[in-house]
């Protein structure tokens, strides 16, 4: 299913044709009809104080240079400074031997200089190039003006390469597309960020005996699939990769989505609705109240009955290796996407700037130095497949989260929002998981952390300002996993919080939650974790409580004064 949507992808853009690649170049040869270097010319061009690469259409390099002879493998009209310019002897007679064998029969001016240059001796690096870099840029011919790539090349040379092109191999009948194609053995390789090596491929077969089907000897082709389907998803896949709208890291992981015959609508929407920036807020706030409404989701220029695609990849030493494939409509993955952050949805801390929290906002909260990189490796694609598909989150995200405040860890927006959501979704909590405070409620735990939060905030007001710590720092671990060894303690310290203050509204409210608790037993020993989770968030509920019904509470002061 993977490779066949990837197929039916590149059918649909087909942006390189057959052969040929997309490639990074830095410099173009510029070469005379009798094959002398005239000059280097620069390709590279400057975006954001950067350099940035070239990208041409070109020969494509196939699986790269492996096995014993891997550096006499020459490249056509692409290739780096040991073979164009002639910086080891050896590679650059392997790119005549290439040049002399692909043009042959082709009798074009551009083709004769490529000819003729490769007929004298290596020009070697001019004398201002930097020798490093010199070997390592990527170079091609140009002559008369005229870089010699696919799009602006000589037309006989193209079909010069694509006819060279070997048809020698095993004939099937291919898996993907039906039809009869030579068996390929090594597929090309795919650039997916994090791998070490560079680039990896997507299918391939292990060397060890062990881990090979039953009968596959190493030289067999790894999947019943034909040259053209291969070179198809590999192409479609390398696109997409490149593309900022068709792709974005989910910790260590990269998830790569597409629409079926889609104009790029609906790639942009999914994009600033899984992961928004500020400057979405508003655009999500449309959506979000026709969901709210019960209206049809609707969005200038989207189909939402295109099928979509989602392909989770992480990076591996062998092989890349696939976390998730999920396709649905458009519309369904986006009715998901909301529902989500309607889950999500919680009263605000201060000054925040994400209405909506991106997931690596969320995933980065889980890591001790908030660096979504630093997330476990798996936890990025869980997320992310159990909101498209609108599942019970991972309990990993869970107790990952639970950990942190355990740690010391403020409990802020991010945690209480995310522990809201797991306790709507994974265990069908509807009392204690509101936007705001729920002053009717009456689950234990829920109450349990309100009073904490109370217990804190006396203690804060009888200081003045003085206080460097509160109790929070050193009870709130043991408050909300074992309440019965910490409350009373703590009830005895409000007391002498509470004779520092001319105001009895703590005392009451206080007083008001007690009320609320289980008679047989207020404090139970342990809490289990999903308690733990509605004591955190009963417990910010009350704190922001506090801040955002400021002058109420100034009013009810007054009132309570004695």
């Amino acid at each position: 299913m993977i490779i066949q949507a990837l197929v039916k992808r590149y059918e649909d853009t087909k942006e390189v044709p057959p052969g040929w690649q997309v490639r990074e170049v830095s410099y173009a040869l510029e070469i005379s009809e009798e094959g002398d270097l005239l000059r280097i010319l620069p390709l590279e061009t400057m975006v954001d104080g950067k350099k940035k690469k070239r990208e041409l259409i070109l020969p494509s390099t196939s699986s790269g240079r492996s096995g014993i002879n891997a550096y006499e493998v020459a490249y056509f009209l692409c290739d780096d400074g040991n073979y164009m310019l002639g910086l080891e002897s050896s590679r650059f007679e392997s790119a005549r031997k290439l040049y002399e064998r692909v043009l042959e029969k082709v009798d074009t001016p551009s083709a004769r200089a490529m000819k003729a240059y490769f007929s004298r001796p290596a020009p070697g690096l001019p004398e201002n190039f930097d020798e490093k870099e010199g070997v390592n840029a990527k170079y091609v011919f140009s002559f008369n003006g005229r870089r010699v790539d696919f799009r602006d090349g000589d037309t006989e040379i193209t079909k010069a390469w694509e006819d060279s092109q070997t048809n020698d191999g095993e004939q099937i009948r291919c898996l993907i597309t039906g039809d009869i194609d030579i068996a390929i053995t090594l597929h090309d390789k795919v650039e997916l960020q994090g791998v070490t090596m560079g680039k990896t491929p997507l299918i391939s077969m292990n060397d060890q005996t062990s881990f090979r089907s039953y009968g596959a000897k190493p030289k067999d082709p790894p999947a019943q699939i034909g040259k053209k389907a291969a070179f198809a998803y590999v192409s479609a896949l390398n696109a997409l990769l490149k593309s900022n709208k068709n792709h974005q890291p989910l910790g260590g992981d990269t998830l790569v989505y597409w629409a079926e015959n889609g104009d790029g609508t609906e790639e942009e929407i999914f994009s600033w609705t899984s992961q928004p920036t500020e400057n979405d807020t508003a655009k999500l706030d449309g959506l979000m109240k026709r969901l709210a409404k019960g209206l049809p989701i609707v969005h200038e220029g989207c189909k939402l009955e295109s099928r979509f695609y989602l392909l989770c990849l992480s990076p591996n030493a062998g092989r890349i290796s696939v976390r998730f494939f999920h396709s649905n409509t458009f519309g369904n993955i986006l009715r998901n996407n909301l529902t989500h952050y309607e889950r999500m949805g919680i009263v605000k801390a201060g000054k925040d700037p994400f209405i909506y929290l991106p997931l690596w906002v969320i995933l980065s909260e889980t890591t001790v130095k908030k660096k979504s990189a630093d997330v476990a490796p798996l936890l990025g694609g869980q997320l992310m497949q159990s909101i498209l598909k609108n599942e019970r989150y991972p309990m990993t995200l869970y107790q990952a989260i639970l950990n942190r405040i355990r740690a010391g860890e403020e409990v802020n927006k991010t945690k209480a929002a995310t522990i809201k959501a797991i306790l709507m979704q994974n265990y069908n909590e509807k009392e204690v998981t509101t936007l705001a405070l729920n002053t009717e409620a009456n689950n234990n735990a829920y109450v349990l952390g309100r009073l904490f939060s109370v217990l804190e905030r006396l203690q804060q007001q009888s200081s003045d300002g003085k206080l460097n710590s509160t109790i929070r720092g050193r009870y709130f671990t043991s408050a909300c996993a074992n309440p019965g060894s910490v409350f009373p303690t703590l009830l005895k310290l409000s007391m002498h919080h509470s004779a520092k203050m001319d105001t009895k509204y703590y005392e009451i409210l206080k007083t008001e939650l007690m009320g609320k608790l289980v008679v047989e037993n207020p404090f139970p020993s342990a809490l289990s974790l999903d308690n733990q989770g509605r004591f955190i968030l009963g417990y910010y509920h009350q704190t922001q409580d506090f801040f955002t019904a400021k002058k109420d509470k100034e009013n009810m002061e007054e009132e309570n004064n004695v």
